[in-house]
Order: C-alpha cells, then structure tokens, then sequence
C-alpha cells in the first residue's frame, strides 16, 4: 500500500492524537504517577495499535520511534554534564557562593522579581534555558527554600527568565534556527519578536511583584536564613574564585564556543577549584556519578545542597526517550501533517495565520514535544501561505518563537519539561500557572494579529487591510 493511501483521515488522525494525550494527562493530572513513565508508555502503545489501523507494519513504526529517539542525543549528552555541573559546582563551592549572596543581598518581597530578571539576563547572555537553569537556577532555587517560596512559584520565575532570553539571545540556537528556516536575517527576526516579548515581560514582571508580595516570609521550613548563612561560612569558603565557573560559561557561550565543550570546561573548572580546598579525586569522581552529599551543620540546607550527578538525571532520559518514542509513531503515521494540513485551510487573515501557526506549534509539541520540530515544521509549511497573505516573515518567524520556543516547557511531556523536572525537581503541572511570560505570550501574539499591531506587511500598506488585499474578489 503506498504511503498516500495510508494517509489517516482527519477524524482517525485527531483520535489517534487525541486518545494518546488524554491517557497522558489522566495518568499524569488526575492520577499522579510521577515520574509520569507509566502514562507515556500505555500513550506510545495506544497510539502504536491506531497507527496499525491505519496499515502501517510495525516494523515501519519502530523505524520512526527509533529515528525519533535518536534526534535526542545532544540533549541526553546536555543532560548528563548538567548533573555533573550540579554536583562539581557544589563541591566548588559555586552554587553554595551564589545562594549565600543571594540570601544576603535579594529581599524577600524582591525574590521572584530577581529570578527572572538575572535568569533573564544569564540566558541572554548564554543563549541556553538548560544552562541557565541547570546552574543559576539550582543556586536560585535555594535561595527561594531559605526563604520559604513555594518551589513551584520559583521555578516558574526561573523557566520565565530562562526562556526570555532563549527567544531573544543572538547566540541561542532556537533563535537562529528559527531565523534561518524562516529566511529571515536574524536581528531583524529578533527585532520582530519585541513586538509580543516586550508587552509579555512587562505582564510576568507585574506578576512576579504581586505575587512576592503575597509571600507571608514564614521561613520555618528552612529554619532561620541567618542559621543558614553561618553554615554556608562553615562548610564552603565562599572566596571569589567559586564565581570563575559561571563566568567562564557566559563568557565562552558567548563567543559562539559548541555547548558541549563549554559545558566540560565549566566542569573541569570546578573540578580545580574543588580540589584546591581539599577534595580528592576519589571523592570528587564519586560525586560526578551518585551526587554531591552536603555536610554542613544544617540537616535543611543538607537536603537543599545535596543533589546532581550522573544518575540523578536517568529517569529524565527515560522519559525523554518514551516521549520521543510517541513523537515518532504520530509523524511516522502521518497524524500530525493531517491535523496541520486541517488548521491551514481557509487561512487567509492574520488572525487566522497567526493562530494556525501557534496551533500547529502546540500539536506539534503535545505529539512530539519537541521544540525544535515545534518551531521548524511551521516555519517550513507555513511560509507560502504568509507570503500569499502579504504578510513579512518575521512574522511566521516570530509566531513559531512565541508558541514553539516558549511553549515547549508548558508540555508535561516535552523534552523540555522533562529537563526541568530532572535538574529542579518540580513537575510542569506545578509550575505552569507561575511562568507567566510563557504562559502570556501567545494571548499577546493573536492580540496583535488582531489589533495589526506588530503584523508588518511586504507591500507596506496597512495590516488592517490585509482581509480585503487576500480577498479573490479584490483582484
């Protein structure tokens, strides 16, 4: 049978994509498996057995989840330095350095302003969400236990900060990815995306100062931040040398050095600083693998520090690699190009481009929950269909940023998502209602389309023209 007669109908394509999803969000949502491993696996089968329907072998759908699986081999490497930079960045006494100024110098009220606004300006200068909440955003963490915040609103502080600069960084891959596939010169697709990202940032900055304001300052948990700081004075020696590491990692990302050596090199640097204060090899070598285990007079900030490691991060990749795996069944079954194909009909309006093109995002990250697949699919179909409406290409560029780049942390099962949940333990379903920025910046993105706001026109007449230029009857 040829692969067009094996296409799925809409209907059989929606179920196929629809049944999946809502086995994982029972498991995950109303059930409460955790790590949601389980729900993933009955989702990949489920959507196996419809795909078999459609008369696909299964030799032919293991092919795509392979080939799916096999596109998340950067991140897992990502992964795996990560929890080793956890663990030698709390042996270097770097993490521990940034948490004891952190309680010094951040006020309570002010806590989770200043997470998004110095994870804001890490990512922009890193170009990297992993990066920056792998390792300001644990340091980060802590300070947000020593002052009582719930995880959940620091986490989705951080994740707000992080993916601010993601979007908006000139040295992020997703931003130059999304430039090129879009055939957009980069600082002008970034100069586009002030348009939704100013208006969104300024939103999550009023809701981070209302929502510091709400915090009661009950530090009990954590006991008193000064008990706190006496025993980071005891344990670590807090000299400026800890700092060296983060510097090195802003400075080398944004000299465009690859991620991955960038990332050993901030490892071995701690790994120096580490052993200069006195820790052996032996200890050091067993930390990278099982986790940093603290030992200060504090059994509370013991629980806080003691993290990282090599093995702290095997079942994010196992949900990585079962999340792929359904990904690859959906594209291999050609669901997601139906339903994609379905939103693009009769698509002739900014609004009606603009919100397919976040749509399409979202099916994409729901069904494969990858950011880059998320980002590029759209960038790649949509294109002729803006360039019919008059519409310029920062605007496709720009819409495939603003759901695909950014909403791919708000998926439970994105590769994202699960990053998060594996360096800073909270699970997306408990940090969504705090990134704002994320949350906001699609609502922002249909209410320029809208309004014409920001929709720049190839012929440079006005966007509010734009139904009646698309219009046959006009020609």
């Amino acid at each position: 049978m040829s692969s067009e007669n094996r296409k799925p109908s809409l209907l059989w394509a929606f179920l196929t994509f629809a049944i999946p999803v809502a086995i994982i969000l029972y498991g995950t949502v109303v059930i409460g498996v955790r790590p949601p491993v389980l729900p993933l696996l009955v989702a990949v089968a489920a959507a196996g057995i419809m795909a078999l329907k459609i008369g696909y072998s299964w030799n032919e759908l293991q092919e795509g989840m392979l080939s799916a699986v096999g596109r998340i081999q950067l991140a897992v490497a990502i992964l795996m330095l990560v929890g080793m930079i956890i663990s030698s960045w709390m042996a270097s006494g770097t993490i521990p350095a940034i948490i004891y100024w952190g309680l010094k110098l951040i006020a309570p009220e002010h806590f989770l302003l200043s997470t998004f606004i110095l994870c804001s300006v890490a990512s922009l200068a890193t170009g990297t969400s992993f990066g920056t909440m792998g390792t300001i955003g644990v340091a980060l963490l802590g300070v947000g236990g020593a002052m009582g915040f719930d995880p959940a609103w620091t986490v989705g502080a951080i994740v707000s900060g992080a993916y601010f600069g993601d979007k908006m960084s000139p040295v992020s891959d997703s931003t130059n990815i999304t430039a090129t596939v879009c055939e957009v010169p980069l600082f002008t697709h970034i100069g586009s995306m002030l348009w939704t990202t100013v208006p969104a940032a300024l939103i999550a900055i009023v809701g981070y100062i209302v929502l510091g304001s709400m915090h009661t300052g009950d530090v009990t948990s954590m006991g008193n931040i000064d008990t706190i700081l006496t025993s980071l004075e005891a344990s670590f020696s807090l000299s400026p040398i800890a700092f060296l590491p983060p510097v090195l990692m802003i400075v080398l990302a944004y000299k465009r050095l690859p991620v991955l050596p960038v990332m050993v090199i901030c490892v071995v640097s701690a790994l120096g600083i580490a052993m200069l204060e006195g820790a052996t090899l032996s200890t050091l070598a067993k930390q990278l693998t099982s986790g940093y285990k603290a030992a200060t007079p504090s059994p509370e900030l013991n629980k806080l520090l003691s993290r990282g490691g090599l093995m702290s991060i095997m079942v994010t990749i196992l949900l990585l690699t079962s999340g792929m795996a359904f990904g690859g069944i959906l594209e291999k079954a050609r669901v997601l190009e139906v339903l994609m194909d379905a939103m693009l009909r009769g698509a002739r309006s900014a609004v009606s481009l603009v919100g397919a093109t976040l749509g399409a995002a979202y099916i994409i990250l729901l069904g494969t929950g990858s950011q880059i697949l998320a980002v590029v699919v759209p960038g790649r179909a949509f294109g002729e269909n803006y360039k019919k409406a008059g519409i310029a290409p920062q605007v496709l560029s720009r819409t495939c940023e603003d759901a695909g780049t950014l909403g791919c942390p708000l998926v439970p099962w994105s590769v994202h998502a699960f990053y998060i949940l594996g360096v800073l333990g909270v699970s997306a379903v408990d940090y969504v209602p705090y990134a704002f920025f994320n949350v906001i910046i699609p609502v922002i993105s249909l209410a320029c389309a809208a309004t014409g706001i920001g929709i720049i026109r190839t012929d440079g007449k006005s966007s509010r023209s734009l139904e009646t230029a698309t219009d046959p009857k006009s020609d």
